[in-house]
């Protein structure tokens, strides 16, 4: 059936917008497809604005007593710093008048799915600055052999006890492609075949290591950002606010579509983090 009114319309970009900016977010942030980042968006509320954290510390092994003694409950501590949704960015935007009902609101989606991408640039940046300004261990030592860079991330953390699982490290143009894929070592799973989807940035898997590429200014412009399991939080409201207002005079629609969002590594100077910075 063909949108026949303005308020068909306004009620048709509602429908769509906060879902197109989801998946448009998902494709394009290199960030959120790290499983270095745990994101906790299913955990917001309406209203809400923080969530708690909780210490960054595994559990101890307990022997169990046969003779019936008891064992000693080990508490979750809530940690000291919440992770609070402290970005608060808008897309603002105009449709005039002109033109069909129709191709208003298939402008206003080619819109918002540019706006989306910009979003979630934003993003990456606030999570690798994140990252960057609480990793347990920054490396400046210079090299020419990019494995020999990923062994640097993997010594540390094999050291540290970062589990071994779901580790990844993000790269810069520079880095990926002046020294990483210089080496003939390294094996593209897309170009071999892999049994896993190709997700946005993924570069290769070198040392059980996911390699992702960003050109976020807050990558070190010759190295890397490596991420451990859950180094970092990250939550969004999930309904974004869409706001219209009718501008009669100058025969447009102004409309709004704001997304408020936060970041917080799990530990501060956190082992699961690691900067390799040869600058």
């Amino acid at each position: 059936m063909a949108v026949s009114g303005i308020a068909a319309v306004d009620l048709s970009i509602q429908e769509v917008i906060s879902a197109l900016c989801t998946q448009t977010l998902m494709q394009n942030s290199v960030a959120l497809q790290i499983p270095g980042v745990w994101d906790r968006s299913g955990e917001v509320g309406p209203g809400m604005d923080q969530l708690d954290m909780i210490e960054l510390a595994e559990l101890a092994i307990q022997t169990v007593d046969e003779a019936g003694g008891a064992m000693t409950p080990q508490t979750i501590v809530m940690a000291a710093q919440s992770l609070v949704l402290d970005q608060h960015k808008s897309i603002p935007f105009s449709v005039t008048s002109r033109g069909s009902l129709q191709s208003k609101l298939a402008l206003v989606q080619k819109t918002v799915a540019n706006a989306a991408r910009s979003l979630a640039y934003d993003i990456d940046d606030t999570i690798f600055a994140e990252a960057a300004a609480n990793a347990g261990t920054t490396d400046v030592t210079a090299s020419t052999d990019g494995l020999a860079d990923v062994l640097k991330c993997k010594k540390q953390f094999d050291v540290d006890n970062v589990p071994r699982e779901m580790r990844a490290i993000v790269g810069s143009p520079g880095w990926i492609n002046d020294s990483l894929l210089t080496s003939s070592s390294v094996i593209k799973a897309n170009e071999y075949g892999s049994d896993q989807p190709i997700r946005k940035g993924f570069v290769a898997s070198v040392y059980d290591f996911m390699i992702f590429e960003s050109s976020s200014s807050d990558i070190p412009a010759d190295g890397y950002i490596g991420f451990g399991l859950e180094a970092c939080a990250f939550a969004r409201q999930r309904a974004m606010e869409f706001e219209r207002e009718r501008k009669v005079l100058e025969q447009r629609d102004d409309y709004a579509l704001t997304q408020l969002y936060g970041v917080q590594t799990t530990a501060a100077t956190n082992p699961r983090l690691f900067v390799y910075n040869p600058a």
